[in-house]
């Protein structure tokens, strides 16, 4: 009895880690997608331009390897690992949330490629919602790319979103320094291109 207690506590713990990992995914993406211009210093070129790329082209990233993926993520995990370790707070938990952070990415370009690019071990997963799917991770490419910001599992986003935490947060910024969200480049665009009226035979765009 004392041992099954002991494994659902630690199975509990995996679950927590996992969703703490997808929050903090979902934090980063939505403050990539919300602020930040591709003209700042350090962090425009490196993290806001290949953001606005990715949504004008969803699966360029595809061409990423591993490393290219994940080197932001990977920096701040060692810098995170040494000062826990410091601190006496380095645990298996503490070792699972900063792998899954950094691999979020490339969970990110699974949920972009094709059953016969995944295979079939990441295709199962994907379909028994055990990490984000194409079609739960294609709700954030669709309509204002305002939602569906966790890139780790299925089941983080529909509690935010339900939640409304990031429209939240949004206000909380918008109240105490005035700034606004940014509109996806993307979303202009698409908006702009409606606007058109249509002319047989010309296309809108």
């Amino acid at each position: 009895m004392i041992a099954l207690l002991l494994l659902l506590q630690v199975l509990a713990q995996f679950v927590l880690c996992v969703a703490l990992a997808d929050v903090l995914s979902g934090v980063v993406h939505w403050a990539e997608d919300g602020y930040g211009q591709p003209e700042w210093p350090l962090i425009g070129a490196s993290i806001i331009a290949p953001n606005l790329l990715h949504h004008r082209q969803p699966r360029a990233f595809l061409a990423n390897n591993w490393y290219r993926s994940a080197d932001v993520q990977l920096l701040v995990a060692l810098w995170s690992a040494l000062v826990l370790l410091v601190v006496g707070w380095f645990t298996w938990r503490v070792v699972l949330v900063l792998a899954l952070v950094v691999n979020a990415n490339e969970l990110h370009k699974w949920a972009h490629r094709t059953k016969t690019e995944n295979g079939r071990l990441i295709t199962f997963l994907q379909e028994h919602h055990l990490i984000i799917s194409r079609a739960a991770h294609g709700r954030h490419h669709g309509g204002q790319r305002d939602s569906h910001y966790c890139s780790i599992t299925a089941w983080v986003n529909p509690l935010f979103d339900g939640l409304q935490v990031w429209r939240g947060l949004e206000a909380v910024i918008r109240v105490t320094t005035g700034v606004r969200p940014r509109l996806d480049p993307a979303v202009s665009r698409s908006r702009a291109v409606s606007a058109i009226p249509a002319i047989p035979g010309i296309p809108a765009s």
